[in-house]
């Protein structure tokens, strides 16, 4: 087995030295990460990067902040390529792992062929025992997904695996070959939230199997780029994502909650929001 891990970096330099750590703490060695670089005027994390990380890597800088949905992309052209890779890992850099967080994922996988995609354990960093993730769903109602187990102690915690329909990108693992197969590419034009909603969705439609483990666990440290769930470049984007993604999914819940939220946000004058919620009708779909 042979792991090809993308990472995308974005304002990165608070966290990317845990991230480096934990990499070269890994007792399994048949991986190569692929850092893709869309801080375009930063140089820190590639200084960084080339000083410290000790295990086979490749960095990419991108011209242009291009968004997380297409940074993938390029993670996914790159391993995908090359029929060596048995794997792609979607990894965040705002994460650290023990030192067997990839030895467990090659042994599940190995030990049961038919997973397609793992994903695992998500606690919020430096809380310990406050899960993020413990397994989640895509839920029409929300237009969106639920993380089982959120804010809560855990409690799937008896059984090896868990068939789920939705993994945070922040750690998931595909087999190459379906999604090679399947063509699937994330939804280039929603930049940042949704596009891991989405490629699940797209992932469920083309058979590829997914589930969650509770036995491999990562400490995430929740927005450390985008400057958490309220700020205006996440409320902008997670609203406009929500009702774009609902509208390409002919989601008639999405629909009918997008006509009073509008009412409301227009009576609070939520301007961001506002804004979001027009710009989701005039987005183009563009093919990744």
């Amino acid at each position: 087995m042979k792991i090809g891990i993308v990472t995308v970096l974005f304002k990165s330099d608070r966290v990317i030295d845990g991230f480096i750590a934990s990499m070269n703490a890994q007792r399994f060695v048949d991986f190569h990460i692929l850092c893709i670089e869309n801080d375009v005027e930063s140089h820190v994390c590639e200084k960084t990067l080339r000083a410290d990380l000790k295990v086979p890597f490749t960095f990419i800088r991108n011209s242009a902040n291009v968004g997380v949905a297409a940074a993938n992309n390029q993670g996914l052209d790159f391993f995908l390529a090359d029929e060596s890779y048995t794997h792609v890992l979607f990894l965040n850099n705002d994460i650290e792992v023990d030192a067997d967080f990839l030895q467990r994922q090659v042994d599940i996988l190995t030990a049961n062929p038919h997973v397609d995609a793992l994903a695992p354990k998500s606690f919020y960093y430096g809380t310990p025992g406050k899960t993020w993730y413990a397994g989640g769903k895509l839920s029409y109602l929300k237009g969106g997904c639920r993380h089982f187990g959120h804010n809560k102690p855990d409690r799937l915690t008896a059984n090896l695996l868990y068939r789920v329909d939705y993994a945070p990108t922040c750690s998931l693992i595909v087999k190459s070959r379906p999604l090679k197969a399947s063509g699937i590419r994330m939804w280039e034009e929603l930049f940042v939230y949704y596009d891991d909603t989405i490629f699940c969705l797209e992932l469920k439609k083309a058979g590829i199997s997914m589930y969650y483990t509770p036995t491999i666990h990562l400490q995430h440290k929740i927005s450390s780029s985008t400057g958490g769930s309220r700020s205006d470049f996440s409320r902008y984007y997670l609203t406009r994502n929500w009702l774009y993604c609902g509208l390409k999914t002919r989601n008639l819940a999405v629909a009918l909650s997008a006509i009073a939220l509008t009412a409301f946000h227009a009576a609070a004058r939520h301007k961001i929001e506002l804004r979001a919620l027009r710009d989701a009708f005039l987005l183009k779909r563009t093919v990744g």
